[in-house]
């Protein structure tokens, strides 16, 4: 029951939000909101962290969610991530924040759905659903290009949704499966033959790799930050709405393993790419929104690595990264508002020596900074490095090239620092404010609490990926029966 109320929580405070016209009331009820999700999280164990409801019995759809997994330590990290972003909206944004507020409300409840989803269906609904937010806060709150950059998100996210929904309607009655609950497809959609299971990932893997994203699936992904609100939130519910990886490690590839392989060595190959190609373009880019979003894509690229190294520690190691860059990520975006704030501009040549004035800032930027580029000790690096071990056991040249990108991921977090705070100031900048300082710390605490404690939650992303492999081990067909085309 719990799990089920971590998702209507805080759609019921999204459907009250544009209702509370004064800050006195809509500032505290997003906070409370997103906090009383949080902690509804916390407390969702063992069985009170499940429900299943039968939904559409003729469909063999449930109502079936579940907080125990790998989806409910994202939904966690989500609705913490969320805490300090309607904070800050709050306080930045001048029209309707009411409105705006209680988007990033519907986002938070349509992420929950998707993380915790045991049902295909549903969770295709909780898919779509996300996305309308996404699309209203860049259509009603974007700066002066949104509308070119909605339509090509608007496109983008078309495409993806028809693919994944052709896969959604045939993998049930292709199989033979009972319904459309998790447990009933996993008992046989990997029976299916290679080549069926094939197209059918094929499916799935491009409608996630749009939402990962990964090239040449991401074009969608750099307009949409650059026209975003100013303040970052926007960018912080992007920057969670980043679940493709997550659809792949706990939908596509349980369910259809041997499309999987078949797909994987493409999948590592454009997860290289991207990981490299977006580094060098982020180290080079004089706008701080289309840096940090190249740095995002690159960091996507290494999930991507991970995830198609089909080995455990590497699909185990993308997950820790998916969780650590939502709130790294998030955490400079929130950053770029705070600067924005400060110079009226994101374009780089107008920054500089901002430690001089703001020391503090510069202090706390630093932490996330490096954190989202793997330093030993904060939030990446435990999932960045796994995701590398895994892909060197099966696909070193994927890895090597990985390992390139982190290395001009780190280029790039040390080049931008110095950009954006040392050097020779313009004009003194004003130091950190409390707002910005009850922003920070629950996202600097996030940061070293996944950075050096990660055994708990990688624990919980192992137990999953070991339960995926087991269960493609048991309807695997005989050495004999693939040598002689026999069917599974």
């Amino acid at each position: 029951m719990i799990a089920a109320l971590m998702v209507l929580l805080p759609l019921a405070v999204a459907l009250a939000l544009p209702w509370a016209k004064r800050p006195a009331v809509h500032r505290p009820l997003a906070v409370l909101g997103v906090a009383a999700t949080l902690a509804l999280g916390v407390f969702a164990t063992g069985g009170a962290g499940s429900l299943e409801i039968a939904w559409v019995p003729a469909l063999g759809t449930w109502f079936a969610v579940d907080a125990t997994g790998a989806g409910g330590v994202l939904a966690r990290i989500a609705a913490a991530v969320m805490l300090p972003t309607v904070l800050w909206a709050g306080a930045r944004v001048d029209d309707r924040p009411q409105v705006f507020l209680a988007w990033l409300l519907a986002t938070l409840a349509g992420l929950v759905g998707i993380f915790l989803a045991r049902d295909l269906v549903l969770f295709y609904v909780f898919w779509e659903l996300t996305l309308l937010p996404a699309l209203a806060m860049l259509a009603g709150w974007g700066l002066t290009h949104r509308r070119a950059a909605t339509i090509k998100y608007l496109l983008y996210a078309v495409a993806g949704s028809f693919a994944m929904l052709l896969s959604v309607l045939a993998v049930r009655p292709l199989s033979g499966a009972e319904g459309y609950r998790f447990d009933q497809l996993l008992a046989a959609a990997p029976l299916l033959d290679p080549l069926t299971q094939t197209w059918i990932f094929a499916g799935f893997a491009f409608a996630f790799a749009i939402k990962l994203p990964i090239f040449p699936l991401h074009v969608w992904l750099i307009d949409v930050h650059e026209q975003n609100h100013p303040s970052g939130a926007a960018d912080v519910a992007g920057t969670l709405y980043k679940v493709g990886g997550f659809g792949l490690f706990a939908w596509a590839m349980p369910l259809l393993p041997e499309g999987a392989n078949a797909l994987a060595p493409l999948g590592l190959a454009l997860g290289a790419f991207t990981a490299i190609y977006a580094a060098m373009i982020a180290t080079r880019h004089a706008n701080l929104k289309r840096a940090l979003a190249y740095a995002s894509l690159s960091h996507m690229g290494i999930v991507a690595v991970g995830l198609f190294s089909l080995h455990l520690a590497g699909q185990a190691g993308s997950m820790a990264l998916l969780a650590a860059q939502m709130v790294t990520t998030g955490g400079m975006f929130l950053v770029s508002g705070m600067l924005h704030d400060r110079r009226g501009t994101f374009e780089l040549e107008a920054f500089g020596g901002l430690a001089r004035g703001a020391p503090a800032l510069a202090a706390a930027t630093l932490v996330v900074l490096f954190a989202s580029v793997g330093v030993p000790g904060l939030a990446n690096f435990p999932g960045e490095f796994l995701s590398l071990l895994g892909a060197f056991q099966s696909a070193p040249a994927a890895a090597v090239v990985a390992v390139l990108a982190s290395i001009a991921l780190g280029a790039f977090a040390v080049g931008l620092y110095q950009r954006l705070f040392q050097g020779e100031a313009r004009e003194k900048a004003r130091e950190i404010k409390p707002l910005e300082v009850a922003v920070f710390a629950p996202i600097v605490a996030l940061t070293l609490w996944l950075g050096v404690a990660p055994a708990a939650n990688l624990t919980v992303f192992e137990r999953e990926a070991v339960a995926a492999h087991a269960a493609a081990a048991a309807v695997a067909p005989p050495a004999d029966a693939q040598a002689s085309g026999g069917e599974r």
